[in-house]
């Protein structure tokens, strides 16, 4: 598997989809520094709503193949500025969280949401039923 960075807002399921590609029982936990765990790096939420913080995401992305902007389709509001993708010197992919709990209008608004990054391809899952796994895995290669 490709080494990957997931970027995301706070709540948006970056753990739980980590959790979930690596096979691990679902544990909610906060994270609260950057953590590595089989190639797959794992950033606060804070890290993507901080001015401050954005330079450790760039060069997070540094030591990795490619980059994952998570949004919730339960999140109504943007996080990941638009254009983000020119931020970082490697590819990035979107992933639309939750969508065993939304509907399919927020999953639109969702993916509207990650277009405006700068993201042209995107992926929806559900870290919890496993739905859109299997696709975005092989990708993922």
């Amino acid at each position: 598997m490709k080494r990957l960075l997931l970027v995301g807002s706070t709540g948006c399921g970056k753990t739980t989809f980590l959790q979930r590609l690596q096979g691990l029982d679902v544990d909610y936990m906060k994270t609260q520094a950057i953590y590595t765990r089989d190639g797959i790096s794992d950033t606060p939420g804070e890290y993507i709503d901080s001015l401050w913080f954005k330079p450790a995401l760039r060069q997070a992305s540094l030591e990795v193949d490619l980059i994952v902007f998570m949004q919730s389709a339960t999140a109504g509001t943007p996080k990941i500025p638009p254009m983000f993708t020119t931020f970082f010197p490697k590819p990035v992919i979107g992933v639309v969280t939750k969508t065993d709990i939304a509907t399919k209008d927020q999953r639109r608004h969702a993916r509207n949401l990650l277009e405006l990054t700068g993201v042209t391809e995107i992926y929806e899952v559900s870290s919890i039923t496993g739905e859109g796994f299997g696709e975005l895995t092989t990708r993922l290669g």
